[in-house]
C-alpha cells in the first residue's frame, strides 16, 4: 500500500527529466545506459503501483492509452538468440496499436528483450521490448515521448475528488477524479 504518493510520484517526474535530456545527447555511455534501464524498469513500475492504489490517481490517468508500434515475430525467441532482434522480427515492417498504460507497464516490467533505441545524432529516441508472454509474437517499440508524457501525467496526477458507493447487493465501487 502505497501511503504517501508524492514520494512515488516525484521520482518519476525526475525520471522524465533524465530521459527527456537524453533525446539531445551526441552519445551515451554505458553509465548513462544504466541509469535509462533504472529509469524505465523503476518508472513503469511505479507507475504501475501507483495504479494499484484506489485513490492516488485519478481513474482517466489509469484508463489513459499508449500509442505503440509492433514488430512481427518470425522465428522462436529464446534467451540464446534475443539480443539478435533484426533476425527474430521484421523491423522492416512497422504496425501500430493503442494500449493501456497498465499494458505497457506490466510488458516492460517482465519484459524478455528490453533494448533502448539511439538515434542516428546518438540520443535517445524510444525503446524495444516485449514480455517473455508474447516475445514470440510482436516485439513492441515505444517512442521516449510516450514514456516521458506518461510518466509526467502520473506524476502530476492529484486527485481532488473521490466518490465511493455501495450498492445494495454489496457491489462497492469508487470513482477518483
Amino acid at each position: 500500500m502505497i501511503w504517501e504518493s508524492w514520494h512515488w510520484k516525484k521520482p518519476l517526474l525526475e525520471m522524465a527529466g533524465r530521459l527527456r535530456s537524453l533525446k539531445n545527447a551526441k552519445e551515451l555511455d554505458q553509465e548513462t545506459l544504466v541509469q535509462l534501464e533504472r529509469d524505465i524498469f523503476i518508472g513503469f513500475y511505479s507507475v504501475r503501483k501507483l495504479f494499484d492504489t484506489v485513490t492516488k490517481v485519478t481513474d482517466a490517468t489509469k484508463n489513459s492509452k499508449v500509442r505503440v508500434r509492433w514488430h512481427a515475430n518470425l522465428k522462436p525467441v529464446t534467451w540464446r538468440n534475443n539480443h539478435r532482434i533484426d533476425q527474430c522480427y521484421n523491423l522492416s515492417i512497422s504496425n501500430r496499436e493503442m494500449h493501456d498504460a497498465r499494458f505497457v507497464a506490466g510488458r516492460i516490467i517482465h519484459s524478455f528483450i528490453f533494448v533502448p533505441v539511439i538515434d542516428e545524432g546518438g540520443g535517445l529516441e524510444g525503446i524495444l521490448f516485449t514480455s517473455d508472454i508474447d516475445k514470440n509474437e510482436k516485439l513492441y517499440s515505444l517512442d521516449i515521448d510516450e514514456v516521458i508524457a506518461l510518466f509526467e501525467r502520473v506524476g502530476n496526477d492529484d486527485p481532488t475528488s473521490i466518490r465511493w458507493m455501495k450498492h445494495p447487493s454489496g457491489l462497492e465501487t469508487t470513482e477518483v477524479s
